[in-house]
């Protein structure tokens, strides 16, 4: 009798958290139609539906998300602005949209900085890891997944450390370290078990198939993903979707061909199952590879062509490579050297309009990939000349068409892997930029000013660090809002901006380093000479007109602190201990001063 309620039991409880779900939204709608446009209230509401819905309808739950960052905004709400900046990243990135994926997520990461919250860094490093790996930049993902680990550990929420820990394993199957893998997943599916989340349970049992599944141990590959599958209520689309186009891998990896076509067509036919887009481009190249091997090539080359539409745009850059390259080999295969051709200029094509944000992981792949090709290319070669050897002379003619067509094919491909590592580099350097770079002045940041002391450090040049802070800066926030303070801020900047030097030999550098304080380090002066640069700067500040979009009658003054040394023997550590120390100084004389570090 127990038994049998135990499992009565199992079968409810999914289900009641799927209809709690459901009439959690319907509450929530009510609500929202009901509160205020910029309330606090309507902010939380829309968040939580994002959450609700960020597995399940992504464009649903990047609408609801957008409609709450201004709110967030408003509010000075750091908190609900990265989890809702966050939220719009990931949406975006579940459909296939990297470059919105991007800047959001980013923005998350800034801001859940400020807040300190280990919960919310956790999250917001574990999403930027996701990113990564997603783009194939194995490298970056663990950076970010190891940070978010350390965060996970400080989190009052166990979940957040399953959760890093499935990342890991994800990371660790694609680098083919299973057997890693498989311990990290056991460990979140543990905690999943602990808080009784059958849903994530599942989606970590799903991680934990795959790395059955690549290190050949195929039967019990086959027995998670069968399980996943039997809780087809519980799971959302995403685990559904990854489980189905896995199953059908095992399915053919154990030669069980009918049952491998059946489930690959039931995730390119069926809605939830190809929900995923890289489930489904996984599930267009299984189908149509095993379709070759058994040399229904008509089907395999319709398949290629079809995923390739499918999934464009939704998917990552490399599983549209995969289905471009696989569709031009079958051509060569067949001889269709022709219709090769034409794919590869089709290919060449579509990849200019791509923005690739991937890095060192998709180059060692194109590496592989141009060393595959010019193998085949040798081996088409070598085929047309014992053929050239053998026929009359009118063959020779065909013969050395197909060899130029080849080359033309190979020349293509290699101009195009240029092209491609021309522009990460640019996007590498256009990411190194905005890291350097304050967001709300446009002038460099901290990381920017310790990267520029760094590259200067053993020089034997006289160096002065002016630490320079806004008098009374709290009360103009407080006064007229964090509007007008930023108005404040970036007329400053432009102020100081203009009296630095700029030229080759005395160029100075200017940071914002948080809040109010500013830095700027200038070379080849001596204490006085320093201290009197800081003067000009006092005065200028002091005598300045503010625009005209800043608070009326507002007067502006700055507290600057010096500090000098030889940049042969300097810290930075210390160069701003130093002149921290004298612009307390300042201050305490009564700001609007000038102190040196002695």
């Amino acid at each position: 009798m127990l038994y049998r309620f135990i499992v009565v039991l199992v079968l409810i409880l999914p289900l009641a958290s799927a209809v709690a779900n459901e009439k959690r939204i319907a509450i929530i709608e009510k609500q929202l139609a009901v509160i205020s446009q910029e309330s606090t209230d309507r902010m939380l509401l829309l968040i939580e539906l994002a959450t609700i819905y960020l597995y399940k309808k992504p464009a649903l739950a990047e609408q609801y998300a957008l409609e709450a960052l201004p709110i967030t905004v408003d509010k000075e709400d750091d908190v609900s602005r990265a989890r809702a900046s966050r939220l719009i990243g990931m949406a975006s990135m579940y459909q296939g949209k990297n470059d919105e994926a991007f800047t959001y997520l980013t923005q998350a990461m800034s801001v859940a900085r400020i807040t300190k919250d280990p919960h919310l860094l956790s999250i917001c490093n574990r999403s930027l890891g996701v990113f990564y790996e997603l783009t194939v930049d194995y490298d970056k993902a663990m950076k970010f997944y190891i940070d978010a680990l350390k965060f996970a550990k400080q989190s009052d929420d166990i979940t957040d450390l399953a959760m890093v820990y499935g990342n890991l394993g994800n990371v660790l199957n694609s680098q083919g370290d299973f057997s890693e893998a498989i311990n990290y997943f056991q460990k979140a599916k543990d905690i999943h078990k602990q808080t009784n989340n059958l849903e994530m349970e599942l989606n970590i049992a799903t991680g934990l198939g795959i790395s059955y599944l690549k290190s050949k141990q195929l039967d019990k590959a086959q027995e998670i993903f069968e399980s996943v599958l039997a809780n087809n209520g519980v799971i959302v689309n995403f685990t559904y979707s990854e489980a189905s186009a896995n199953l059908a891998h095992v399915y053919q990896e154990k030669g069980l061909h009918e049952k491998a076509i059946k489930m690959y067509q039931h995730v390119i036919e069926d809605s939830k199952a190809g929900s995923y887009p890289q489930a489904l481009a996984s599930a267009y190249l299984g189908l149509a590879g095993l379709y070759e091997t058994l040399e229904r090539f008509d089907d395999a080359l319709r398949l290629y062509r079809q995923g390739i539409i499918k999934v464009k745009n939704k998917t990552s850059v490399e599983s549209e490579i995969a289905l471009y390259e696989s569709l031009a080999m079958l051509q060569l295969q067949l001889g269709n050297y022709e219709e090769a051709a034409r794919i590869q200029a089709e290919y060449i094509a579509r990849r200019n309009t791509i923005q690739p944000v991937t890095q060192s992981g998709i180059i060692r792949k194109l590496e592989a990939q141009i060393k595959s090709e010019r193998e085949l290319i040798k081996l088409q070669e070598n085929l047309i000349q014992r053929e050239r050897e053998a026929r009359n002379a009118s063959f020779y003619l065909f013969s050395a068409i197909v060899i130029s067509l080849i080359c033309a094919v190979l020349f293509l491909t290699l101009m195009l892997r240029r092209q491609k590592l021309l522009r990460l580099e640019q996007a590498n350097q256009l990411l190194a930029d905005t890291s350097e770079t304050d967001y709300l002045t446009g002038i460099g940041n901290r990381r920017y000013l310790e990267r520029k002391f760094t590259s200067m450090q053993g020089a034997n040049i006289q160096s002065a660090f002016l630490l320079i802070d806004i008098d009374y800066f709290k009360e103009i926030n407080d006064t007229y809002g964090h509007d007008a303070g930023d108005k404040v801020l970036i007329a400053l900047t432009n102020a100081l901006q203009s009296m630095c030097g700029k030229g080759k030999d005395n160029a100075d550098i200017f940071a914002r380093i948080g809040g109010e304080e500013f830095v700027i380090m200038t070379f080849n002066k001596e204490p006085e000479a320093a201290v009197d640069f800081a003067e000009s700067l006092r005065e200028r500040v002091e005598g300045m007109a503010l625009p005209s979009d800043c608070p009326k009658g507002l007067n502006l003054t700055v507290s600057i602190g010096v500090a000098t040394a030889s940049m042969e023997h300097a810290k930075y550590d210390d160069l701003y201990k130093h002149s921290d120390w004298a612009l307390y100084q300042a201050k305490n004389r009564g700001r609007n001063q000038v102190a040196l570090y002695s």
